[in-house]
């Protein structure tokens, strides 16, 4: 009896020893998983702040250059997408679990149905946005548009189930104040008796630009997580393609439209640095837009809409950096206050995710303990 207790107590050990290089190999490929994933967010994180700040400051080239055209100046956000069409095209190995997926995604038309309702959400925005910047004093605009993040934490909250805790609270109010504060730099520079009507028009339109933005990420991320349910990053690079296909066109029927593109040679001709400079900025400003887009959706797909617009909130009080450099502007004290306001933000945010990291860690650890106590235990009993 004591011989056959001997040889289960063995056959145990070695299972447990099993079970341990087992579970070595599962550790490590989570740590790896999770390092791919960070790397990932690192780049599209570093794609949407490099293109916010280049976009942003060729735009204010384009027009310091003798620029004018609203319509041409809100195409080149979106005209870069043909730049995406290699990696779209290019075939992709994909692993079994993403063949699954593929069998399971939507028609065509679904598809489709998904990118033009998010391109007019975006054309929607951007035109309610335009009519705030027309009718509301530069200081009462930035206020406003300023609570795109805390409107993007409560839909996030309504339609991702996204958690609000005490630090991205803090998060969210510390990167909405950082991206406004500037309005009291810009506050006496506001010149000119604004109409009580035009007034409401324009906090109207802004609030509705808003709150739209916020509703366009969540909507955005209820994609993913519903429709295009894909592992795969090519899923990212197609949304941006055939949104930006999408924002295009209608931008492009508003700028004939409008008569605005009879202008254009003259614009051209008149433009201070001369016409390469003048193609070469459109060029680079749709390249660098391009390159946000990506980011930020990318974002939504591999954090959340929330995290997505944290960083574009974030980029909002770098920008002035830049400008500092390239465009010889000054750094005033509200511009370096609004820049630490938005660094705590962001630090505020990166370590909730840090502590629910910990905390899931630690969950499955004690879970993993659980089983394998249950299990030796259930080995002794069937020996005895």
């Amino acid at each position: 009896m004591e011989g056959a207790h001997e040889k289960l107590l063995h056959l145990t050990f070695e299972e447990a020893e099993g079970t341990d290089t087992s579970e070595n190999a599962k550790t490590s490929r989570l740590q790896s998983s999770k390092f791919i994933l960070w790397l990932q967010i690192f780049i599209f994180t570093f794609f949407a702040l490099a293109g916010q700040a280049v976009g942003t400051l060729l735009g204010r080239v384009y027009y310091e250059q003798g620029g004018q055209s609203r319509w041409i100046a809100t195409l080149v956000q979106t005209a870069g997408f043909p730049i995406l069409l290699p990696i779209i095209c290019y075939p992709s190995a994909t692993n079994h679990n993403e063949r699954q997926l593929s069998i399971h995604q939507p028609s065509i038309f679904v598809r489709a149905s998904v990118y033009i309702f998010l391109g007019l959400f975006q054309v929607a925005n951007s035109m309610l946005y335009t009519v705030g910047v027309q009718y509301l004093p530069a200081s009462t605009y930035s206020l406003i548009s300023g609570s795109q993040l805390a409107f993007n934490a409560l839909t996030s909250f309504l339609l991702n189930g996204q958690k609000i805790t005490p630090l991205i609270l803090n998060s969210v109010v510390l990167l909405s104040f950082s991206s406004s504060v500037i309005m009291f730099q810009n506050e006496s520079s506001d010149s000119g008796e604004v109409s009580q009507a035009s007034l409401l028009i324009g906090f109207a339109a802004t609030t509705m630009g808003s709150l739209g933005y916020a509703l366009q990420f969540s909507l955005t991320e209820l994609a993913f997580q519903k429709v295009f349910k894909s592992g795969s990053l090519k899923v990212v690079m197609k949304m941006s393609f055939f949104i930006g296909l999408f924002v295009t066109l209608t931008s492009t029927a508003g700028l004939f439209a409008s008569g605005n593109w009879k202008d254009l040679g003259k614009e051209m001709g008149e433009y201070r640095s001369g016409k390469l400079a003048y193609v070469m900025n459109l060029v680079f400003t749709a390249i660098s837009w391009q390159m946000y887009a990506v980011g930020s959706i990318g974002l939504v797909f591999k954090a959340s809409s929330l995290f997505s617009n944290v960083i574009i909130n974030l980029g909002s009080s770098v920008v002035p950096i830049f400008a500092m450099v390239f465009l010889k502007d000054k750094m005033s004290g509200l511009k370096v206050f609004s820049l630490l306001l938005g660094l705590w933000g962001y630090a505020s945010y990166i370590y909730q995710h840090y502590l629910d990291d910990l905390e899931a860690k630690a969950g499955a650890e004690t879970k993993e303990s659980s089983v394998e106590d249950d299990d030796f235990e259930a080995s002794l009993i069937q020996g005895t």
